[in-house]
């Protein structure tokens, strides 16, 4: 009996052992370089045109690649806050009728809810006269509208809104909105907050008149739009609000995967850089299992002349 008690708890042990055992992972052991003929100082020197080969040497299961450019830059790899200079642009065009002043662009940050008490009696600053509005069927652009003041902070959300009044007694107008952008943009790199093609089912609509449908808006991946009415149709006052945007938000920068793990070790790696200026590009080696992941970074500064 003993003997048995033995065998069962030296069985247990095993077992335990063996599932606390993390799988293990190398150190991947690789290094990077460029033609030394090419380095002044600290700096490798390359002509607009050329193809800049980083020579490898050892290995790694995975490589990711980091050119340095606006949207690949390693230090930028994490979601990170902050506002810079902060512009709505659009194209509009109205249709129709001589009614004036039936438009505005309004914006705020202090926009508790979205019902519609809440929307009307929002701190809505007026931006109208910022904006270059149509006042035909010709399109227009409304130039760079700042939007920079309007937050309190990087981390603050903001809403943009189209308010639209038409009156009865004579024809209303119709307006068409395409080209909806707010950009945020940082050290040179734009940065999308919002868009008619990726915001279409996140605008929201509030009006007094609802038959026929065209006299509301409509929000599509190219345009928002309102078609008024002939001149026995009621007065209408509808609205057309953005979703929150919190334009401080930065995406992160992406890499270039250059090597995957199914794949044989690599020699080297062949980029051309699109315009003159100084980079610094890095590379990610790195080994990893499920449970663990060991990596190594390279960096080189890459200069780029006319």
């Amino acid at each position: 009996m003993k003997k048995h008690i033995i065998i069962i708890t030296a069985g247990l042990g095993m077992m335990a052992a063996s599932c606390s055992k993390n799988m293990e992972v190398d150190n991947p052991t690789f290094s990077v370089s460029l033609d030394r003929s090419k380095l002044v100082a600290d700096t490798f020197t390359y002509k607009l045109g050329d193809t800049t080969r980083f020579l490898f040497a050892g290995n790694a299961g995975n490589i990711a690649f980091y050119s340095g450019e606006n949207g690949k830059k390693y230090a930028n790899r994490q979601v990170s806050w902050t506002l810079g200079t902060l512009e709505l642009s659009f194209d509009s065009k109205a249709e129709f009728g001589t009614q004036t002043n039936t438009l505005q662009v309004l914006a705020t940050n202090k926009l508790t809810a979205f019902d519609s008490a809440s929307v009307v009696g929002a701190a809505w600053t007026d931006i109208t006269a910022k904006a270059r509005l149509a006042t035909s069927a010709t399109v227009v652009s409304s130039g760079a509208i700042s939007l920079n003041g309007l937050m309190a902070n990087e981390k603050d959300s903001l809403f943009i809104a189209f308010k639209y009044t038409g009156v009865t007694g004579s024809t209303q107008r119709t307006w068409t909105i395409t080209n909806f952008f707010v950009r945020n943009t940082v050290d040179g790199m734009a940065y999308t907050a919002a868009s008619l093609a990726n915001d279409a089912s996140y605008w929201t609509r509030y009006g007094n008149v609802w038959t026929p449908a065209a006299a509301r808006w409509t929000a599509t991946a190219s345009d928002l739009k309102i078609t008024g009415g002939g001149a026995t149709a009621p007065s209408n006052t509808s609205w057309i609000i953005s979703k929150p945007m919190y334009a401080g938000r930065l995406a992160p920068d992406v890499s270039v995967g250059i090597k995957s793990i199914n794949e044989p070790a690599k020699t080297e790696y062949a980029y051309k850089y699109a315009a003159p200026g100084v980079y610094k590009a890095t590379f990610v080696a790195f080994n990893h299992t499920l449970d663990e992941e060991k990596s190594t970074t390279h960096e080189l500064i890459i200069k780029v002349i006319p």
